[in-house]
């Protein structure tokens, strides 16, 4: 895995947000990112429904959008990690570990969190290994309901912040 020094962490714009909402590329990867969404995905209600939550972020390489997440529910206890995508060219090149690493600072510093978790979907083995890897364990599971109303099975992954 090739891991840029460059990259840049900054809270999203709107402008941000019309990039983000076209970086999935099918409907298993929209509903990873955006449950409730039905594909082809309506770009005005997914920025309406990031814009809706806490604490946008994005991870910039120069000038360049690459990567997205919100971090919500901020707490002293616990703060969640939403919503996270990468442009898909550049997957694989470090952008969510740099997203993520940047997440639990915040999490930390400014909420005082003991603890980030959040979900991830039973069918999306890459994004569970890939949150394993960083230390986050599965506290737990339940079910969901996505667009078409059908319950899926999602893991509740959580991290100790030190």
């Amino acid at each position: 895995m090739k891991v840029l020094a460059r990259y840049a962490f900054r809270r999203a714009t709107l402008d941000d947000l019309l990039l983000v909402v076209s970086w999935a590329r099918s409907a298993e990867e929209l509903r990873y990112v955006f449950p409730r969404a039905a594909w082809p995905a309506e770009a005005l209600q997914l920025i309406e429904h990031l814009a809706s939550h806490e604490e946008g972020f994005v991870v910039c390489d120069q000038d360049r959008v690459v990567g997205f997440a919100n971090l919500y529910k901020p707490r002293a206890s616990k703060a969640w990690i939403g919503h996270l995508i990468v442009h898909p060219e550049r997957r694989r090149f470090g952008v969510a570990n740099y997203l993520i690493s940047a997440l639990k600072t915040i999490a930390k510093e400014r909420y005082q969190s003991q603890a980030i978790a959040t979900i991830c979907y039973e069918s999306n083995p890459i994004g569970l290994a890939f949150y394993q890897k960083l230390g986050f364990t599965i506290e737990g599971w339940e079910t969901r309901l996505d667009h078409r109303g059908e319950a899926v099975k999602v893991f509740r992954l959580e991290q100790t912040l030190k």
